[in-house]
């Protein structure tokens, strides 16, 4: 008897689960123009728009799938009123595609377009869409949400985007961000072919790990930036920061197969920095106002400090991984090697690694 209760009780749980797969709530070229709640298995076929009165909540555990375009145009998720999807550990949202095979860019992505209201996702998984959220004169607030399998994961014109925790992963390009604002803490982008693109932005990456990105860890031109207890590691070229104005502290630059950190023109402070085992140079400065203070530089394979511009850089009180000067000159190229290169200025060095170190 018991096994037959246990039976009827399994049966009844997979039919009731098939069944909500099979039957999902459909929306077609859909406008909201109230507010509405999302639960269980949503199917989107074409669009959904969230007119600019109205806010969609999707509730924890919902499994929302984009259908496969029958007209080559994808489909997407429109906000230009306001998304609060809050998941949980345990019941994420997921945001994906109804395609058998997927792939990168098999559904839209989710469009801000316009919208000032105060947009939240959390707990989400986001997964083969074109561009995954896409921000166009937005707000929006991420909280350990995963974006992968896109084109681009995250892009950001004139927005505002903030990012507490969450992922970016095995994407064309992981975040691009244009004239905006853009504040992380303790995101990872890895395993892109570019991680993250900045261009004309005022940026803030508080202990990002920027990881085995195939091409450039990072790439930002014409910013206002501060980096702090981040790691650049296991990336083709780390960072290469063009223009603009800031400063890169307590970060570790480690692995990549390239130069670590190139910063082009612009002002940058670098303190309390660690570069090591870098198969290339680990930084190289071109012209612009660069300090380097209390830096440590160990087991590089080209040169610990190359100077290509022909403005003087200012390099007192690092650690060059010796306190003997032959030795450090000989992993230094400037003016000494190079009467076109600028002079590094490096005297006096510290005597030991700093304590203070990431």
């Amino acid at each position: 008897m018991k096994t037959f209760v246990t039976a009827c009780i399994f049966f009844c749980m997979t039919t009731f689960v098939a069944a909500s797969e099979q039957a999902p709530t459909v929306y077609d070229r859909t406008v909201l123009t109230e507010d509405a709640t999302w639960r269980g298995f949503i199917l989107v076929k074409g669009f959904v728009v969230v007119a600019n009165q109205a806010t969609l909540r999707i509730e924890p555990g919902t499994v929302v799938r984009f259908a496969a375009p029958a007209d080559r145009l994808l489909p997407n998720l429109v906000v230009q009123g306001r998304l609060h999807a809050s998941g949980t550990a345990d019941l994420p949202i997921i945001l994906t595609t109804d395609g058998a095979s997927p792939t990168r860019g098999s559904w839209g992505g989710i469009v801000f377009l316009s919208t000032e209201k105060r947009n939240f996702l959390e707990q989400c998984r986001i997964e083969y869409a074109a561009t995954g959220i896409d921000v166009w004169s937005s707000s929006v607030s991420l909280k350990n949400v995963s974006i992968r399998q896109s084109h681009t994961a995250l892009l950001s014109h004139d927005g505002v985007v903030q990012i507490i925790g969450g992922s970016v992963s095995d994407s064309e390009t992981g975040i691009e961000i244009h004239n905006s604002e853009f504040d992380s803490k303790d995101m990872s982008v890895s395993t892109c072919e570019r991680g993250c693109v900045l261009n004309n932005s005022s940026v803030v990456l508080a202990a990002p790990k920027i990881m085995n990105n195939r091409q450039t860890g990072l790439e930002a031109d014409e910013c206002r930036y501060r980096i702090t207890d981040g790691e650049f590691s296991g990336n083709t070229s780390g960072a290469r920061i063009r223009g603009g104005e800031g400063q890169v502290t307590s970060t570790v630059f480690q692995q990549n197969r390239q130069t670590a950190l190139n910063l082009i023109d612009g002002r940058a402070k670098v303190t309390r920095c660690v570069f090591t085992d870098n198969s290339q140079d680990a930084l190289r400065t071109e012209d612009g106002q660069v300090l380097l203070l209390n830096n440590a530089f160990v087991s590089n394979g080209g040169y610990n400090l190359y100077n290509v511009g022909v403005e003087s850089v200012a390099a007192w009180q690092n650690w060059w991984g010796s306190s003997d000067q032959a030795l450090i000159g000989q992993k230094i190229l400037d003016s000494s090697r190079d009467k076109k290169n600028g002079t590094v200025h490096v005297f006096p060095w510290l005597s030991e690694k700093p304590r203070l170190m990431p």
